[in-house]
């Protein structure tokens, strides 16, 4: 299959007005798309209430998390609200959806140092999964080079109007992989997941500072975080207000939707039904299939060389991948470079990957 048309790389700089106001003006075409979008399937499942209430009803609920969003996150969103000329509502939702669905029982990641690399030297590899908006997701896909005023600098594979970091790394080579995990600890008084981890890049100088960052911090949902550096890895299983970290066994650490820790199994949440009009199955939602991914996960890895290729080809296994895989990864945080899958649909897996330098 061939690729789709180039990625497109935004650079932004400045203080967080200036970041936002610049997204807004460069991307407000593109932003007004993932609107319609949302309005398109409201609208679609909605049957006689319409998609103008219920888009209404979803910004009300967003609002709960403002005063929770952090002071320089909210300046950002309100210059891209301006720069773009739509309501702030409309990009704080954009910002908040997933603390609000938790829907994404279906992502898979990999970290692997040590005997598996090679040199010892850490990769991470992400797939992130999402049940409805495939299309628009893939088509609209944007790297955000970010040059914060008084932070780090990051890059942070999202789509436009979005200023949190799900996949991402800053300039000190700490990657980052955000994995949703079924928690029964959940919160509207917190700070939202994306701007939690964006939070710990522009701060995290190592990978124990960012572990640290967003550890102290109070969140909303449960997520499975893989951490990685040139030289480390670690697994974050955190819910809104508890967190434990989990460390590579022999170089090595998997992650999926479901948590493998003693301290947090407890907290396990019920998986969701699937949602109206998903391409995915109802088996796609359920804890089986989280854990099933984890075991397929060891099975690919055992004993064998993980460099970026094999780990590209393991993220496209048909037991790994689905139709609602929409972001397929892979970092070298200790070259500065990323590989990601750029197939024209869900299962992006299915085309090649292109090769970025972040930094020089």
């Amino acid at each position: 299959m061939p690729a789709t048309k180039s990625l497109p790389i935004v650079q932004l700089s400045g203080s967080p007005r200036e970041l936002g106001l610049q997204h807004g003006r460069t991307l407000a075409a593109e932003i007004r798309v993932l609107r319609r979008a949302l309005l398109t399937y409201l609208a679609r499942v909605s049957l006689f209430a319409g998609a103008l209430p219920l888009f209404a009803s979803l910004r009300f609920l967003a609002r709960r998390f403002w005063p929770y969003v952090p002071p320089r996150f909210r300046e950002e969103m309100q210059g891209v609200a301006a720069g773009a000329d739509l309501g702030l509502g409309t990009i704080l939702l954009i910002n908040v959806l997933d603390d609000l669905a938790n829907n994404s029982p279906r992502c898979s990641a990999l970290a692997a140092g040590g005997p598996y690399t090679g040199d010892g030297s850490f990769l991470l590899g992400r797939n992130l999964d999402y049940p409805v908006f495939t299309e628009v997701m893939v088509q609209h896909q944007t790297l955000f080079l970010l040059e914060p005023v008084k932070s780090l600098p990051l890059a942070s594979l999202a789509w436009p109007g979005y200023v949190g970091v799900c996949t991402g790394m800053n300039r000190a080579g700490v990657a980052l992989a955000q994995l949703t995990a079924m928690s029964r600890d959940r919160s509207l008084q917190g700070v939202p997941a994306a701007l939690r981890f964006r939070q710990a890049l522009e701060g995290g100088t190592d990978l124990p500072t960012a572990a640290a960052l967003i550890l102290q911090v109070p969140g909303t949902i449960g997520n499975n975080l893989l951490l990685c550096s040139g030289t480390a890895a670690a697994g974050l299983e955190i819910s809104a207000r508890r967190g434990v970290i989990r460390y590579p066994a022999a170089g090595l650490l998997l992650a999926t939707n479901h948590y493998q820790t003693g301290l947090m199994a407890p907290l396990t949440g019920r998986f969701p039904p699937r949602p109206p009009l998903s391409a995915l199955s109802p088996y796609h939602f359920t804890e089986a299939y989280s854990k099933a991914r984890l075991a397929r996960l060891q099975e690919l890895t055992a004993e064998t060389r993980l460099g970026p290729a094999k780990i590209q080809e393991i993220l496209a296994d048909p037991g790994i991948a689905n139709p609602g895989t929409v972001v397929s990864a892979v970092f070298a945080p200790g070259a500065q470079k990323m590989w990601l899958a750029r197939g024209r649909r869900a299962p992006v897996n299915q085309g090649p990957f292109q090769e970025i330098r972040l930094w020089d």
